[in-house]
């Protein structure tokens, strides 16, 4: 990546920001991306300078405010972000468990809220970026934003990340949930994006029927969550109707 543009390698370190463990040395960055440490030093000043990134009181870097306000206004503009959030919130209190929501962007799967309130051993983060093949952000979204004939195109050029032992790797296994999904209208799954944890998802659609994101529930495997699926799926239903009419 060293023959990459400045502006190229000023988004390949920002970048970095968004993975674990979210602050990095200026060697670390340099190792990580291949760039040399002058580079790095330089554009880290430069985005020093501007607030995208901070000093933390050890030396490191991270996230600074500027990102956090571009995200806001990201999320802001993500239709009805406010009511969203409320329709997400009151879910989450519902059900007592972790309910947070999705869109699609491109082959991106991008949270855009997560209720803060529930199990802490769960812990998703807005404005994280998921695998469109474990779990059921998206699983759901990829499955109502496409016809099957192009999911049979799409899914063979795409990377299938092992992010949990549970992540569907084979592209007709992947292909066989995508249809099993639309059958009966949500997605459930088991250990495909944290190890010992389950998931529900169900879509959310505009008034055209074209899909707009998917509000997901995440729970610790247990005998409580296998007998309150069932309510659970209701209550999504309920939350993803309710958020429909906002939609422009």
């Amino acid at each position: 990546m060293e023959k990459a543009t400045a502006i190229e390698k000023t988004l390949f370190i920002l970048n970095e920001f968004t993975k674990r463990p979210y602050s990095y040395t200026a060697k670390e960055l340099s190792e990580r991306l291949g760039f040399s440490k002058p580079t790095v030093h330089r554009i880290l000043n430069v985005l020093e300078e501007f607030r995208y990134i901070r000093r933390t009181y050890n030396g490191e870097y991270t996230i600074g405010y500027k990102t956090y306000q571009v995200g806001m206004i990201y999320a802001n503009h993500t239709d009805v972000f406010l009511e969203i959030r409320r329709i997400i919130d009151e879910a989450a209190r519902k059900t007592g468990e972790q309910v947070g929501y999705a869109v699609l962007e491109g082959t991106d799967v991008v949270s855009v809220y997560e209720s803060q309130t529930q199990d802490s051993r769960i812990r998703y983060i807005a404005g994280a970026v998921y695998p469109i093949n474990a779990g059921c952000y998206g699983k759901v979204l990829m499955a109502f934003s496409h016809s099957i004939d192009e999911l049979r195109q799409i899914i063979p050029s795409l990377e299938l990340k092992k992010v949990s032992p549970g992540a569907i790797l084979d592209p007709n296994a992947l292909l066989n949930e995508y249809e099993k999904i639309i059958e009966r209208g949500y997605a459930d799954s088991t250990d495909e994006y944290l190890d010992g944890t389950v998931g529900l998802g169900v879509p959310v659609f505009h008034s055209d029927g074209s899909i707009h994101g998917c509000i997901s529930l995440g729970a610790i495997k247990s005998k409580y969550f296998d007998e309150n699926k069932e309510k659970y799926i209701k209550e999504l239903f309920a939350a993803a109707k309710k958020i429909g009419p906002f939609l422009l």
